[in-house]
């Protein structure tokens, strides 16, 4: 442990030398390298977390960067992974990245995120977030998730076999994919969300969007929590007979 890098959060009672030496020893993989996942990665890296994935098949593109900020205007027609990877190696060098240049779906995705102690979904795409959903139940590995549509943003922490999953919030029919809007501070906010609620399961900490959905909405600086109701005909985590997916 490099005891002067991580000073000022090694001081707090909740980390000590304990506290940063779980960090250091964990996984995390992080679905989505955009606006919510490179801020994210930061967030971890800075952190010390010692093993860092990332999945994205895309390519950098200059729409991208009003709220990427790990990717330079010099990225632009790289892999996203890539581009990633490289700052995340030159910001912390003491920590291990592993990139994924590929979309998670039905046939990679119990493989891969089983090899994570936790996963943070920051893919807005709400098939792809269905599949993470149910293989991070297959694998028992937890997932914190993360939503940004203009000035709302929305946070959730799923622990499978404790909390209600992904298919309560949204039910058995799906709405269809919109294309999401963004600015870059609601995506810095919700993302440094995620990134604390990681953190404080690593440590072993209570979190306390565990089972909730929380609302951002930047218009009226608010910040609401709804607990997530478990369905007991979730095709998920139900307890009776599993109900079609009517998938639109």
């Amino acid at each position: 442990m490099n005891a002067e890098r991580y000073a000022r959060q090694v001081e707090l009672p909740e980390f000590g030398e304990d506290g940063q030496e779980k960090l250091e020893d964990s996984s995390v993989l992080i679905i989505g390298a955009g606006g919510i996942g490179t801020t994210l990665m930061y967030n971890l890296a800075a952190a010390g977390v010692g093993t860092i994935g990332i999945a994205d098949p895309e390519i950098v593109s200059i729409s991208n960067l009003n709220r990427q900020y790990i990717h330079f205007e010099e990225d632009i027609g790289t892999l996203k992974v890539i581009s990633a990877s490289r700052k995340l190696r030159q910001f912390n060098s003491l920590i291990n990245i592993i990139p994924h240049a590929t979309a998670i779906n039905k046939d990679n995705a119990f493989e891969i995120i089983s090899q994570y102690d936790i996963v943070a979904l920051a893919a807005d795409k709400i098939q792809a977030r269905m599949v993470v959903n149910e293989a991070c139940y297959e694998a028992e590995v937890p997932f914190v998730a993360g939503d940004v549509n203009g000035f709302v943003g929305t946070c959730t922490f799923i622990k499978p076999g404790e909390t209600p999953c992904l298919r309560c919030l949204y039910g058995t029919s799906l709405p269809p994919e919109d294309a999401y809007c963004s600015i870059s501070s609601v995506s810095t906010t919700i993302a440094s969300i995620e990134a604390t609620s990681i953190i404080q399961y690593l440590l072993g900490m209570e979190v306390p969007v565990a089972g909730k959905l929380m609302v951002y909405d930047a218009r009226t600086a608010s910040i609401d929590s709804t607990p997530i109701v478990r369905k007991d005909d979730c095709p998920v985590c139900g307890t009776t007979e599993e109900a079609p997916i009517e998938d639109e």
